[in-house]
C-alpha cells in the first residue's frame, strides 16, 4: 500500500513539474467558472463590488493557481479538463510507460489509472468538492492526498510530511 501511495504523491509531484516546464497552455476552467459566478451574481455594482472581494480574498488567484498546476496539466496530457467535465462526461486515453500500457478514465471529480496487464490493478484518485480534498483509494479506505483551502494547497507523502504550496498573492 505504501508504494502506492509514494506513486501516487510521485505523480502529483511530476504533474505540477511537468507545468512548470512544459508551457501547457489550457482553458482555465476553474477560472470561467469563478469569473461566470461573479458575472451572473447580480447588477453592474454588484458584480464589481464581488470581483473585488473574490479578488481579495483571493478566489481568483487559487482558482487560476489550480488551473495553472493541475487542472491544465490535465487537459494538457489527457485533451479534457476534469472541471470543464459534466456529470456524465467520460474521457479515455491509453499510454505506455516502461513497458507497461495503462489505461486511463477521467471523469468529472474523478480519474482512474488501470494496468492493462492486469487490470484488477487500478488506482482511483477522487476530488471532493465540500471537503476540497483530493483522495486515493486504497485497500484500507480513502486516504487524503491533497487538501485545497482559499490560500494554500497541502500535499501528503506516506510517510506523514506535508508539503504547502502557498498563493503567492497573500
Amino acid at each position: 500500500m505504501n508504494r502506492t501511495i509514494k506513486l501516487v504523491s510521485i505523480a502529483m509531484v511530476a504533474v505540477m513539474l511537468t507545468v512548470g516546464m512544459g508551457g501547457c497552455f489550457g482553458n482555465f476552467a476553474a477560472t470561467r467558472k469563478v469569473y461566470d459566478f461573479n458575472e451572473s451574481f447580480g447588477g453592474r455594482w454588484e458584480n464589481q463590488i464581488l470581483f473585488w472581494v473574490l479578488s481579495i480574498v483571493p478566489v481568483y488567484n487559487l482558482a487560476v493557481s489550480l488551473d495553472a498546476i493541475l487542472f491544465n496539466t490535465i487537459e494538457f496530457w489527457t485533451g479534457s479538463n476534469p472541471i470543464a467535465m459534466g456529470p456524465q462526461d467520460e474521457v479515455i486515453k491509453y499510454a505506455s510507460q516502461d513497458g507497461k500500457d495503462y489505461k486511463i478514465t477521467i471523469r468529472q471529480n474523478q480519474v482512474i489509472l488501470q494496468d492493462l496487464a492486469n487490470p484488477d490493478n487500478e488506482m482511483e484518485l477522487s476530488y471532493k468538492p465540500l471537503e476540497k480534498t483530493w483522495n486515493y483509494q486504497s485497500e484500507d479506505g480513502e486516504i487524503v492526498i491533497a487538501k485545497i483551502s482559499e490560500d494554500k494547497a497541502e500535499f501528503f507523502s506516506p510517510k506523514g510530511k506535508t508539503y504547502t504550496l502557498v498563493n503567492p498573492a497573500i
